[in-house]
């Protein structure tokens, strides 16, 4: 699509360019940028699997097709490591460096 035609997407695109230029301006090292934002990215992963369980057990929303007891497990097992995950990462970020 032309920009003029999601002018929106354009300028959250433009000025998310701008911002990364601005942060590389300041001489903030990519390296270390990288590491704090996949740290935050995995503090946020529970937050993010958590809606996939109630999601995959509505019956209005999936039909026929809803979890079983083993996807359940398997569900909640990934939301039980993202969860160790992000009480791990926070603090190793800041003690490692």
């Amino acid at each position: 699509m032309k920009p003029q035609d999601e002018a929106r997407f354009s300028f959250l695109y433009t000025l998310v360019i701008f911002l990364a230029s601005v942060l590389m301006l300041i001489d903030i090292d990519p390296l270390k940028l990288t590491i704090i934002s996949m740290a935050l990215t995995a503090a946020s992963l529970p937050l993010a699997a958590v809606p996939f369980l109630a999601l995959m057990n509505d019956k209005n929303y999936v039909r026929e097709y809803t979890n079983g007891p083993i996807s359940n497990f398997v569900v909640l097992f990934i939301i039980a490591l993202a969860f160790i995950l992000a009480i791990v990462t926070i603090p190793l970020e800041f003690v490692g460096s």
